[in-house]
């Protein structure tokens, strides 16, 4: 799967080629860990299928929100530094 059929971006074409070539120069360096290595880490924790990822840039740090399903039927969405995988926050969708 390509980093860009991965993403989920709201932002214009330019805006999204900009972010995009950001975020691959951000792993180039290896400030950002591959989406690969990331989705390893989010599914230790969290086995599921995941059914859609988001990336946001907040003060030039991408962070990820994956949305995992996971086979019970529980949904959650998850929000996990691109930088180092840290999960940042877990929200159980079925609670409301």
């Amino acid at each position: 799967m390509s980093l860009v059929s991965a993403l989920l971006f709201t932002a214009p074409a330019a805006g999204l080629a900009r972010d995009l070539d950001k975020l691959r120069d951000a792993v180039k360096r290896g400030d950002v860990l591959p989406l690969s290595v990331l989705q390893e880490k989010l599914r230790a924790s969290y086995p599921g299928d995941i059914i859609r990822v988001e990336l946001d840039e907040d003060d030039d740090r991408f962070i990820y929100e994956f949305k995992v399903l996971q086979a019970n039927g529980r949904l959650y969405e998850i929000e996990m530094d691109a930088r180092d995988g840290r999960i940042l926050d877990v929200d159980d969708d079925d609670d409301d």
